[in-house]
């Protein structure tokens, strides 16, 4: 009897760690493909930062260009996830991150320079925060 109140509650343990994982993709894909469709998408960027902690991304950017980055949870609009861009050097760039600690939903930029720019993801206030980041841009 002992052994199965034991085992019940690491059943019921596992359980709700299983559920807290990231769900499908498909709701976010929608979202994030209403949100681009004015822009040229470059690539989508899979976030678990619950799981992970911070999430970093590096990818190539053009002079001139204007980039968007949007994030969607659940297939929501989200601004749970703070985004902050670096150069190659590692300086700050931009970020959704406001003086008044609210988070943006959308970071859009006209990269300064054609490099390497780091995309890094962190967890905000939110109890889950996992989706599915999207850079675009427009000309």
């Amino acid at each position: 009897m002992k052994y199965t109140f034991v085992l019940t509650c690491l059943l019921l343990f596992l359980g709700s760690k299983a559920m807290s994982q990231c769900y499908s993709e498909a709701n976010d894909v929608q979202c994030v493909e209403k949100l681009t469709a004015s822009n040229k998408f470059v690539k989508s960027y899979k976030l678990d930062v619950e799981k992970t902690g911070d999430v970093e991304y590096s990818t190539v950017l053009v002079k001139d260009l204007r980039y968007y980055l949007n994030l969607c949870e659940e297939g929501e609009v989200s601004n749970n996830i703070e985004i902050n861009v670096f150069d190659k050097g590692r300086k700050l760039i931009t970020s959704n991150k406001r003086d008044n600690k609210s988070i943006l939903p959308e970071l859009s930029f006209t990269c300064p320079k054609t490099g390497i720019y780091y995309f890094v993801f962190k967890r905000g206030d939110a109890p889950s925060s996992c989706g599915l980041g999207a850079l675009s841009f427009s000309k």
